[in-house]
C-alpha cells in the first residue's frame, strides 16, 4: 500500500507524519523518531525492534519503524503523546547481559559523539595545528572559518548528537542519513547541510586516526550534487547609474572595486593606501580584511594571505577609479587630522572605515548595498554579484576567457568557465548566425492557412 494512501486512512497529512529512520546498535536494529519537545529542541526516541541486525531483518525492522512514526504521529495529533517525555532506549535481553562488557570499556576510547565533536573542535583551531604532523591536516584553516565551525557545532550539531546520546561507535551511515534526511526535511538548503556533512567528515577522520573506529560512516554516503547559484546581475546601464548613485556614500569604494574589477568583499574591505601606486598607474589586490564570532564576539581578521596565490594581482588604475580613490584618501586624512586622539589608531591607511577610523564590518557593506539598490530603484543583486556582473560586461565586449580568469584571479581557467559560461553570449550570437545562414528562410508575414 502507498504511503500516502495508507496515511489517508488514519487521518494524518505527510507534514503532520513524524520524521524517523532504523539504525544499528548493539547488534539489533532501533528505530529513532524525530520529535522535538514543547521548546523546539530535538529529543528522539529510541526503540529496539528486537530484531538483530541482519539483512533479512532489515525490511521488517523498516516496516516497524514506519508504524511507530505513524502511531507517534497519531498520539501526537491526538493530544495524547507527552512531547516532554525522557528519550528512551529499549533494551532487549540479548543486549543486557553486556551490559557489564560496554560498562568496563574505557570512555576516552568511545566518547559520545557529541563530546567528540567538542574535542575535534580545539584540536582543529589554526593555533594548533601543525602542518605536516597532524592527521589529516596538509594547512592550517584561516580563523573566521574555525569560527563558523565553531558556530555550527555549538547551536546545531552539538545539541542534536547529545539529544542522540550515542557514542562515537555507535554512529552509522543510517543514523547519519537520518540526521541529513531530518535537516532537508525542515527546510535547510543544501549548502548548510553539505556543511554538516564536512565537519561531521572531518570528525569522524579524527576518531579514524585515534584509532576509536577503523572506518568513517560518513564516507559511504554521497551527497546530491548543490545546485550551482544563478547569479544576478546589473546590465550596463544599470551599473553606470548605480556608480553615479553611490558617489560618496561611505561604501562607494567597496561598490567601485566590485564594479571595475570583481574583487571579493573580502580583498574590498582591506584595501590600503599602499597598494595604490599613483605615479605608474597601478594597485595590487593583496590584502583581506575578514569577520569571526568567537564566545558572540566580532574579531576582524587582516591577512595578506588571500583564497588562492593567483588572487594576489595587479590591476592598471581606471582613471575615474583612481580619482575616486584619491578624493577617499583626502577624506580619511582630513578626518584624522579633525578628529585628533579620538581617530582610531588601529585601521591606519585602511579606506574602508569609519568617520573615526574603525574597520567597516564586512556584513554593513553587504546590507549598505542593498538598502543602497533599493533606494536607487534597481533589482537586488548579492554584493558578490558586482564581481559577476562585471565578468557579464566582460564578456559582452568579447574578453577572451584567459583574460577574465586574470582580472578576478581564479587559478585555473576550469572555474572561470565552471563559474561565468552562462554568461558567454558573443558566441551564442555568432553560432545564431551560422545556423541562420544554414536555413535561409524568408521572412513570413501572415501564416499560410
Amino acid at each position: 500500500m502507498e504511503l500516502s494512501t495508507m496515511l489517508k486512512m488514519v487521518g494524518l497529512t505527510e507534514d503532520e507524519l513524524i520524521g524517523g529512520f532504523i539504525t544499528p546498535k548493539k547488534g539489533y536494529y532501533y528505530t529513532v523518531l524525530n520529535r522535538k519537545d514543547r521548546n523546539g529542541k530535538r529529543k528522539p526516541l529510541w526503540t529496539s525492534t528486537g530484531l538483530a541486525t541482519t539483512e533479512e531483518n532489515e525490511a521488517e525492522a523498516e516496516s516497524k519503524c514506519l508504524a511507530a512514526r505513524i502511531q507517534y504521529s497519531l498520539d501526537l495529533k491526538n493530544g495524547i503523546a507527552d512531547k516532554d517525555e525522557k528519550t528512551v532506549v529499549q533494551e532487549t535481553p540479548e543486549e543486557n547481559n553486556n551490559a557489564q562488557a560496554d560498562s568496563d570499556e574505557n570512555y576516552s576510547e568511545n566518547p559520545s559523539f557529541a563530546d567528540l565533536l567538542n574535542e575535534w573542535l580545539a584540536f582543529r583551531h589554526p593555533d594548533n595545528i601543525v602542518v605536516g604532523e597532524d592527521f589529516n591536516f596538509d594547512k592550517t584553516i584561516k580563523l573566521n572559518t574555525w569560527a563558523g565551525y565553531a558556530e555550527n557545532v555549538e547551536h546545531n550539531l552539538y545539541p542534536t548528537f547529545k539529544a542522540y546520546g550515542c557514542t562515537v561507535r555507535e554512529i552509522t551511515p543510517e543514523l547519519l542519513k537520518g540526521h541529513y534526511g531530518y535537516r532537508l526535511k525542515h527546510g535547510k538548503k543544501k549548502a548548510t547541510v553539505a556543511k554538516d556533512y564536512t565537519i561531521i567528515n572531518q570528525v569522524l577522520n579524527y576518531a579514524v586516526s585515534k584509532k576509536m573506529i577503523s572506518v568513517n560512516p560518513n564516507s559511504a554516503i554521497t551527497l546530491h550534487k548543490i545546485e550551482k547559484y544563478n547569479a544576478a546581475t546589473l546590465n550596463v546601464d544599470q551599473m553606470q547609474y548605480y556608480l553615479e548613485f553611490i558617489v560618496g556614500d561611505i561604501i562607494e569604494i567597496p561598490i567601485l572595486l566590485g564594479g571595475f574589477y570583481g574583487m571579493r568583499r573580502s580583498e574590498c574591505a582591506g584595501t590600503r593606501e599602499s597598494q595604490f601606486d599613483f605615479r605608474y598607474k597601478f594597485f595590487r589586490a593583496s590584502h583581506t580584511v575578514t569577520k569571526a564570532v568567537i564566545d558572540k564576539k566580532k574579531i576582524y581578521i587582516p591577512s595578506d594571505k588571500l583564497k588562492t596565490d593567483s588572487s594576489n594581482r595587479t590591476y592598471p588604475l581606471i582613471p575615474y577609479v583612481e580619482e575616486r580613490i584619491k578624493a577617499k584618501i583626502a577624506e580619511n586624512k582630513e578626518l584624522r587630522a579633525l578628529c585628533g586622539s579620538s581617530y582610531s589608531k588601529e585601521w591606519l591607511g585602511y579606506l574602508c572605515v569609519h568617520p573615526l577610523g574603525e574597520i567597516i564590518d564586512p556584513d554593513y557593506i553587504t546590507n549598505r548595498h542593498r538598502d543602497l539598490l533599493r533606494k536607487a530603484g534597481l533589482p537586488h543583486v548579492r554584493f558578490h554579484d558586482l564581481r559577476h556582473s562585471c565578468v557579464g560586461l566582460m564578456m559582452a565586449n568579447e574578453v577572451p576567457m584567459e583574460r577574465i580568469r586574470d582580472w578576478v584571479g581564479h587559478s585555473d581557467i576550469r572555474t572561470t568557465v565552471n563559474t561565468y559560461g552562462h554568461l558567454e553570449y558573443q558566441s551564442k550570437k555568432k553560432t545564431a548566425k551560422i545556423i541562420q545562414k544554414s536555413l535561409p528562410l524568408k521572412m513570413a508575414g501572415a501564416a499560410n492557412l
